[in-house]
This record gives structure tokens, C-alpha cells and sequence, in this order.
């Protein structure tokens, strides 16, 4: 017993003691908000240096701001002390405070810091910035951070970007996936849509651009279909009084070459950001070659037969694009935005091919079932025009805002072929041809939105908005054949030649984030209504109308372990329409063994996300790795078929042929797990890698297919800045064959070598490159196999590419360009050709 009431005493001891210097600590409060002295905006993460006045190099408390620029800390003991702010892009600051025994707590308020916009003669690294950041529903790569964005373009960055990965043929994918959208600015723009993205943002300089935001779990203001994921590019604000700008080429061994300018300027309150690119682009000849086997093919009375196609082809032509964007200050509350897109470019595909059909196993007969050479050239108009005004309505109270905008869309999408034939045996289709097609196809838009976001209490907001979308997309449609007797050409247009497709679309959504000491919250909810109308001029009874309304609900919950790290879990419904590369019923029979077609009754697919997300970043290390599950009842694929259609159709000319359409075809499921890490061990040495694996099963009862199994794709790098400003890049990445219903690619693999120096005070940069510098050419092959067919189709694409760059950039600015905060997002359309990529749209 007195054992014990010793060890209670001896405890008591020690307990005391540390108690009461607990309780010491805690006696003296201090607490403010770092916040930017110009635009009153606050400044996240500043790291904050406390210390007694009388020995100011001696910290005595490090600490850093939340996401909101707040702090709060605990000191000891009275007296004069002087704390130091320090945040990147920020000229350091100081502030004096006393802490006195009859004040123990003290609120120190707004405490300013200033834009460094000194230029310096020298700069010495000394710390790196991470480049990535994590908030409640996105992360963040800072492209303004990482010195390899001075010399390259755009799209060698998203290599960079965690969760984004593009292969060897600069297909994009987020996620794993092609169902995505770019932004840019938070604003739509079609200059970033479909097969198109790569060009341009090949075309535009890195520099140009100040972050990549990857936004995975969509809120309620997105619209609900089409997106699993957006890719946000925030472009470069050096919106300061006066001006600066850059001018850039650059060219490739390939046959590419290219060019354009970047200003941005500030004149009192008006604010002025241009951007201008041309490129031209001359491919190689790339070789091809296709087996197909038919087991009963009803061009041999029901023999097996194999199908050669022996051919080559290549893509010239060039493309431009620019964007204006103004921004007039009214007055400290008032802000009006306008701003212009466009993009046009001109195609021409060149194609030669040698085919001949022989029964199975005597592929080398004399007489063959037919055989005939092909040449076909095919040119095309694409691009897009995009109007948009915004005007944004602040109020005295913080982070109050009503946004108004309107946005108008043109995007047209004009296709001329010409296709002859030669050396013909025996094919049932000569008489088809010289064929001359043109098929005028185009999408316009009119949307209007109102948005308004609101905080209600302490570190929670609410947001709400209405928008209506009116779309039209048409295609016309005109086939002719050449009579050679007649010596002219004739008419041969299909029923479904002349094919609009309208759609009213209105919606209204309400969202609520809310942050909880560690925790953060953010939910909502979305209704939209679509009415939907296809017409078909030339034959009126195939004209269909429908309706239908959804509820779409999302919510995430974040928490904070510590200031770097961070776990976050989501769910998201989408909804997606198929865009008029889907419903077109063309006839696209440029190759005639090989058709595809549009399906013009489509549904819209819908599709149920789950994200769970780990993200930690610190000065060296950075790691983001998720894991995320999808299922979709009708998904949009896809699928292919020996065409064997009754006499009375008028397809039916086609019999024989591949037939490539898309349906709704039963069940997807997929679960994916993404990996993003960057190492910094020194200042001038970097390591990263983005990848990803996942899984799998696709059910389409109907066409008793099924298919599943893993697939991955992974991309890593180093990276060297070396004094004199060098820096050298090394890169590779390799893509596993994706998971399809019918068919199964093979691997793409790549490889990447670039060098570049600054001159002039950094304001000139050069930049040579090597893609692939090891192969020449890269063998791409697709096996695809349906009801009575295989096929396997092999691509020799030219793959050593040697790159050359330049860049100087001339002026300065002292002042920021206030834009408007929210504007229009039209991200609801599935689209992109059949390779479908993300659509240039923005955030609502």
C-alpha cells in the first residue's frame, strides 16, 4: 500500500509541473489571416516565422496558413515580437506585435504581402515548390513551378499531371478513361475537343500556362453528363499594369512545323489577354496491312474466305487558333468579361490499298473471288467558333458573388471524298464507283446561365444556378456515283442523308461545402431535363422525339491529417448523350470493307462513381494514389459485325463487309487503382511517375459477347536543372492493350529525350528534343473478332521524331487583371470521333 501511495505521489510530481507550463502556453493567443495587399485575396500555406524582437534570427515558432490564409498559435511568455511571412511569388513581409500580461489574447487582423514582380539579375534556387496540391475536389500541378515548362509544350506537361496519361499516339486518357473533358480557364472552349486536343495543345507552349487543375469527383455546378473527370487548364495571368508577351516556333523532323504569339496587357481598369497559334502538319507515308477470315461469306456461296488489304496513307494540312479575352473592372463590385475562340483547320488524308478476297486456303489463287487497288483522297474542314460574355457582381461581403453569362457555339465538321478504283476483278461493287461524297455536318449552341455562390457561416458556402442549353446538330448528306456512259455524275443520296438532331436542355442545381476543423464536406444535388428531337428531311417516318428527366446527386468528404496530407472520398452520378459523331447516320464507306455508321437512337448512358484518394505533399516528396470504382448499366460502345442485311434494304449493297456502328450494349463495371510520385532529392534533380491498373468486365447479352481483364499504363521521368541555365529531360511510359468488347490492341510504347537553355536573362529559351529516338517506325496492331469473323489490322506508324523550339519573351507588368470567377460549362455531350477524347468546356 505505500508503494503505491509513493508511485502516486511521484506521479503527481511530474504531472503538475507539465500542467501548469500547459496551461502557461496557453495563456498567450495570437491569430490573423495573410492576405494579398493588391486583389484582398488570401494567400494559402504562407509560412509564418515568429521571434522575439531582440533576437529576430532565432525562431521561436514555425508554423504555416490554412487554405484560407488563417492562423492561429500559442507563445509563452509577454514581450515584443516581430513575425515573418514568406510565400512563393510573394516579396517577404514583417510585422511587429506586443504581447503584454494584461492581453493575452490578441487578433493581429489582415496582415498584407505584395506580388514580387522585381527582376532580379541572378536567381539562386535554394528550395523547390511541390508541384502539386490537393484541395476538397481537385489537384493542382503548378506548371508555373517546374522549369521544364519553360521550353515544352502543353502537352509534354499532362504527361506530368497525376492521374493523366497520354500514349504513344497522344491519345489522352484521365483515369484510364477517354470520357473527359478540358477546360480552359473554367470557360468551354471546342478548340480542346476530341481528336483535335492533342494538336492544339502540342501547339501551345507550357509557359503559356500557370497550373493543370484534375478535377475527379465533379460537383452539382458541372453538368451532369459526360464527364468522369475534367482537366482544367488555368492559362498564365501576368496581369499587370503594362504589357508582356511571348513569340515561339518550333518544327519537327516529321514534316511539322508551327508558330504563334502569347500578349497580355493592363491599361487602368481594362485588362487584355491574346494568344495566337498556327501549325502545319505533313506526315510520313505509314504502311498498313489486314487479314480478315469470314467462315461463311456470302460472296463465296457460303465459303470461308480471307480478305488482304495491302495499303498506305497519309495526313497534311494546317490548323490555327486564337483567343481573345477582355476584362473591364465597372468598379470594385462590378466585372465584365468577353472573350473569343477560334479554331479552324483543313485536312487532307491521302490512301492507297491493294485488296483481294480468296477462299480459305488458297490465298494465292488466280482466280480470286475479286480483287482490286483503291485510291481515295479525302479532305475535311473542322474547328470552331466561341463567343462568351460574363458579367460578375460582388458585394461587401466576402466571397459573395452573381454571375450572369451567355455563350454562343459554332463547330463545323465538313468532310470530301473521292475514291476510284483499279485493276478490278470480279468486285460486286465497281459499278459504285468513281464515288464523290460530301457531307456537310455542323453543331450550334446558345446557352445562358445564372450562377450565384454564397458563404453562410463560418467556413461554409453555398452555391446554386439555372442554366438552359439550346443545341442543333445537323448533317447533309450528298452521294454520287460517275455514269460513265452518261459522262456525268448522279445522285445516290441515302433516306437518312438530311439528318437535324435538336435538343433543349434546362437544369438547376444547389451545392454546400462546409469545413469542419479538419474535415471537409461538399455535396449537392442536380436536376436536368433534356427534350430531344431527330429529323430526317428526306424521309419523314423515321422522325423520333423523346423525353426524360434525372436527379443527379454527388457528395465528398476530405480530411486534413496535416497541412500536407490528405484523404478524400467521393461519389458522383453522370448522365452522358451521345454527340453527333455517335448518332450521325452517315454511311461512311471510303473503304468499302470496312463501313461505319452513327446510330441515331441512342440513349443516354449513366454511369455511378466511387473515388477514394490518398495525397500527400511536402518540399521533396509527393505521392497521390487512388482508387476508384464504375459501373454503367447501358454504356456506349462500340461494335462490329459481318453485314448481312436483308435484300429490301438498301445497305444491303454493303453485304459481306465489317459494319462498325454503336449501341447500348449491356453492362460495364471497372475498378482502377492510379499512382502519381515525385521525388526531389536535390534542387536540381527530380524523379516522377503517373500511372495506373485496372480492371475490367463488359456484358453485352444481346450480342452474347463479354469481355475482361486488367490493363495498365505507366509513364516516368528525370529531370535535370543544371547551372547555366540547362535542363534535361529523360522520359518513357508504356501503355498495356486496353480491355474492348470485341477487339484487343496491342502495346504502345515510348520513349522521349529533350534539352533546353535559357539566354538573355532568361528571357530567350531553345529547346531540342528526340521522341522515340530508338525506333524508326512502331507496329501497331487491332484484333477484332465478331460472329463468324476475324480481323487484324496492323499500322506502321512513324515514330522517330526530332523536335527543335524557341521562345522570347519581351515586357513587364506591375498590376493584376481581376476575371470573372464562374462562367459557362457545356460539358454534357459525348463526342470526339471514335477515338473519343475530352471536349474543351468549362466549369458552371
Amino acid at each position: 500500500m505505500k508503494e503505491k501511495l509513493l508511485y502516486l505521489v511521484l506521479v503527481l510530481m511530474m504531472v503538475v509541473p507539465f500542467r501548469a507550463q500547459s496551461q502557461n502556453a496557453a495563456d498567450y493567443t495570437i491569430k490573423g489571416q495573410v492576405v494579398d495587399s493588391l486583389s484582398n485575396e488570401t494567400v494559402p500555406y504562407a509560412t509564418l516565422n515568429i521571434a522575439l524582437a531582440n533576437a529576430p534570427q532565432k525562431a521561436i515558432k514555425l508554423l504555416a496558413c490554412d487554405d484560407d490564409g488563417k492562423f492561429t498559435t500559442t507563445l509563452k511568455q509577454p514581450g515584443k515580437y516581430i513575425i515573418s511571412m514568406q510565400s512563393l511569388g510573394k516579396v517577404p513581409a514583417v510585422k511587429h506585435f506586443t504581447l503584454s500580461e494584461n492581453k493575452k489574447s490578441l487578433d493581429l487582423g489582415k496582415l498584407y504581402m505584395n506580388d514580387d514582380s522585381q527582376q532580379l539579375n541572378e536567381v539562386t534556387v535554394v528550395a523547390q515548390k511541390p508541384l502539386v496540391t490537393v484541395e476538397v475536389d481537385k489537384i493542382t500541378y503548378s506548371l508555373e513551378d517546374d522549369p521544364e515548362a519553360k521550353t515544352n509544350n502543353a502537352l509534354e506537361m499532362f504527361r506530368k499531371v497525376p492521374m493523366v496519361t497520354v500514349d504513344g499516339e497522344d491519345k489522352i486518357q484521365l483515369k484510364g478513361s477517354s470520357n473527359y473533358k478540358i477546360y480552359m480557364n473554367g470557360k468551354p472552349s471546342n478548340l480542346l475537343s476530341g481528336e483535335n486536343a492533342s494538336d492544339v495543345l502540342k501547339s501551345m507552349p507550357a509557359s503559356s500556362i500557370k497550373n493543370i487543375e484534375v478535377i475527379t469527383d465533379p460537383g452539382s455546378k458541372y453538368d451532369a453528363e459526360g464527364v468522369g473527370g475534367i482537366i482544367n487548364i488555368i492559362t498564365a495571368k501576368n496581369a499587370m499594369q503594362g504589357y508582356t508577351g511571348t513569340v515561339r516556333a518550333n518544327a519537327s523532323s516529321l514534316g511539322s512545323f508551327g508558330g504563334g504569339g502569347y500578349v497580355s496587357l493592363k491599361v487602368g481598369n481594362l485588362g487584355l489577354t491574346a494568344n495566337y497559334g498556327y501549325n502545319n502538319r505533313n506526315s510520313p507515308w505509314n504502311d498498313s496491312y489486314s487479314e480478315r477470315t469470314t467462315e461463311k461469306d456470302l460472296l463465296a456461296d457460303g465459303q470461308p474466305t480471307k480478305l488482304i488489304e495491302n495499303g498506305r496513307s497519309k495526313y497534311k494540312g494546317p490548323f490555327q487558333y486564337g483567343y481573345l479575352e477582355a476584362s473591364y473592372e465597372i468598379d470594385t463590385l462590378n466585372l465584365i468579361s468577353v472573350g473569343a475562340n477560334l479554331f479552324r483547320g483543313k485536312s487532307k488524308n491521302l490512301s492507297e490499298l491493294d485488296a483481294v478476297l480468296n477462299p480459305l486456303g488458297n490465298e494465292f489463287n488466280s482466280s480470286p473471288v475479286y480483287k482490286f487497288h483503291r485510291n481515295s483522297v479525302s479532305e475535311g474542314t473542322f474547328g470552331s467558333t466561341d463567343l462568351n460574355v460574363d458579367y460578375q457582381h460582388s458585394t461587401s461581403k466576402k466571397d459573395e458573388l452573381l454571375t450572369v453569362s451567355y455563350r454562343f457555339s459554332q463547330s463545323p465538321n465538313d468532310n470530301e471524298s473521292n475514291t476510284e478504283l483499279s485493276d478490278v476483278v470480279n468486285y460486286y461493287l465497281s459499278n459504285e464507283y468513281p464515288k464523290w461524297n460530301i457531307n456537310d455536318a455542323s453543331t450550334m449552341e446558345h446557352t445562358g446561365q445564372v450562377d450565384y455562390t454564397t458563404p453562410i457561416f463560418n467556413k461554409q458556402t453555398l452555391e446554386a444556378g439555372v442554366k438552359y442549353i439550346n443545341r442543333q446538330n445537323k448533317s447533309n448528306t450528298l452521294e454520287q456515283i460517275y455514269n460513265d456512259s452518261t459522262k456525268i455524275w448522279e445522285d445516290h443520296s441515302r433516306d437518312n442523308s438530311q439528318f437535324r438532331h435538336t435538343q433543349h436542355i434546362y437544369s438547376a442545381y444547389l451545392g454546400y461545402l462546409i469545413r469542419l476543423n479538419k474535415f471537409g464536406i461538399k455535396a449537392g444535388v442536380r436536376a436536368e431535363g433534356t427534350s430531344l428531337k431527330a429529323e430526317f428531311a428526306r424521309k419523314p417516318d423515321m422522325d423520333f422525339s423523346t423525353d426524360y428527366f434525372d436527379v443527379v446527386p454527388n457528395a465528398t468528404l476530405t480530411y486534413q491529417i496535416d497541412m500536407s496530407t490528405q484523404i478524400r472520398l467521393g461519389y458522383n452520378m453522370r448522365i452522358q448523350r451521345p454527340g453527333i459523331w455517335y448518332l450521325n447516320p452517315y454511311i461512311n464507306d471510303v473503304n468499302p470493307q470496312n463501313i461505319s455508321q452513327g446510330n441515331p437512337n441512342l440513349d443516354s448512358e449513366k454511369s455511378n462513381n466511387v473515388n477514394l484518394n490518398f495525397s500527400k505533399f511536402t518540399q521533396k516528396f509527393s505521392i497521390n494514389a487512388s482508387l476508384s470504382y464504375t459501373f454503367v448499366n447501358n454504356p456506349i460502345e462500340r461494335y462490329s459485325f459481318t453485314a448481312d442485311f436483308p435484300t429490301d434494304d438498301p445497305r444491303s449493297q454493303y453485304n459481306g463487309a465489317m459494319w462498325n456502328t454503336y449501341d447500348n450494349i449491356g453492362k460495364k463495371q471497372q475498378v482502377g487503382m492510379f499512382l502519381y510520385g515525385n521525388w526531389s532529392p536535390t534542387t536540381w534533380f527530380r524523379i516522377y511517375m503517373n500511372g495506373g491498373l485496372d480492371y475490367t468486365d463488359l456484358k453485352a447479352p444481346t450480342l452474347d459477347l463479354k469481355k475482361d481483364g486488367v490493363s495498365g499504363r505507366v509513364f516516368a521521368g528525370t529531370q535535370f536543372t543544371l547551372p547555366k541555365d540547362f535542363r534535361i529531360n529523360l522520359n518513357g511510359g508504356y501503355f498495356s492493350p486496353w480491355i474492348m468488347l470485341q477487339g484487343e490492341q496491342s502495346p504502345f510504347y515510348f520513349a522521349g529525350l529533350n534539352v533546353s537553355k535559357d539566354f538573355l536573362k532568361k528571357k530567350l529559351s531553345v529547346s531540342v528534343g528526340a521522341n522515340n529516338p530508338f525506333w524508326k517506325t512502331m507496329k501497331m496492331e487491332m484484333t477484332t473478332t465478331g460472329n463468324g469473323f476475324h480481323d487484324v489490322s496492323t499500322n506502321w506508324r512513324s515514330a522517330r521524331e526530332f523536335r527543335f523550339s524557341i521562345s522570347y519573351r519581351f515586357g513587364t507588368m506591375k498590376g493584376q487583371i481581376k476575371k470573372v470567377r464562374r462562367g459557362i460549362s457545356n460539358d454534357d455531350s459525348k463526342g470526339g470521333g471514335e477515338n473519343n477524347q475530352g471536349g474543351g468546356e468549362q466549369s458552371m
